[in-house]
């Protein structure tokens, strides 16, 4: 198992001298992810590490996967998820990563979208809204409709939410594509693939350099 064990992320980040954001991705891979991240995250300053090769000290953590995570890692990221709750740490989960956010506090499993073209569109980008005063609009730094890239075939409703955590972007089909966890700490997930920065709207690069500028 290439994450391990050692001491928590408390520990880690009570320890912590610079920024390091931890990175924890699906056991298929997706390496085309991990060095876009790598990459983003340096430009930002920081070092990325990541989870599935070796444990670290991190100041913030990245979910993420384009296609859904096999068993063993939902166990392995819901001891990440556990462990970053506890140390009160940044925490962004995107794409599958965000369903798995969800699952983890009592959400249900993504449902397929019935009308799955209709609602990516022929360019597959659509409008979202983004609800004032959330986490996620204070990041972006911006609210109301924007139009942002979406290619996916599951997606959540209010219907599939957790009732711990709240839906603060969403579309006109009543897709979910940003949820939070209430509360001091930022801890949020997206849909939409924002490790691809050049395809996303202005100010949404600021989700990656939150999570990089923690001290």
């Amino acid at each position: 198992m290439a994450w391990i064990m050692g001491d928590s992320f408390l520990d880690m980040a009570n320890e912590l001298l610079e920024s390091e954001v931890g990175i924890f991705t699906s056991i298929n891979g997706e390496k085309t992810i991990l060095d876009q991240l790598v990459n983003d995250i340096k430009v930002f300053g920081s070092n990325a590490v990541n989870l599935r090769v070796k444990s670290a000290r991190v100041s913030s953590l990245i979910i993420v996967s384009d296609e859904e995570f096999e068993p063993v890692d939902k166990i392995i990221a819901g001891k990440l998820l556990n462990e970053a709750l506890e140390a009160s740490i940044p925490i962004l989960c995107i794409n599958w990563g965000m369903y798995l956010f969800n699952s983890f506090f009592g959400g249900s499993d993504p449902i397929l979208i019935k009308d799955y073209h209709l609602h990516n569109s022929e360019n597959f980008k659509h409008p979202v809204f983004i609800s004032p005063g959330g986490k996620l609009s204070y990041t972006i730094g911006g609210s109301g409709w924007v139009t942002i890239p979406s290619d996916h075939k599951f997606g959540l409703t209010h219907k599939e939410l957790s009732s711990e955590l709240i839906s603060t972007i969403y579309s006109e089909d009543r897709i979910l594509h940003g949820i939070e966890l209430p509360g001091k700490n930022w801890v949020v997930g997206v849909q939409w693939q924002v490790h691809k920065i050049d395809n996303n709207p202005k100010g949404f690069d600021n989700l990656l350099r939150y999570v990089s500028e923690i001290p």
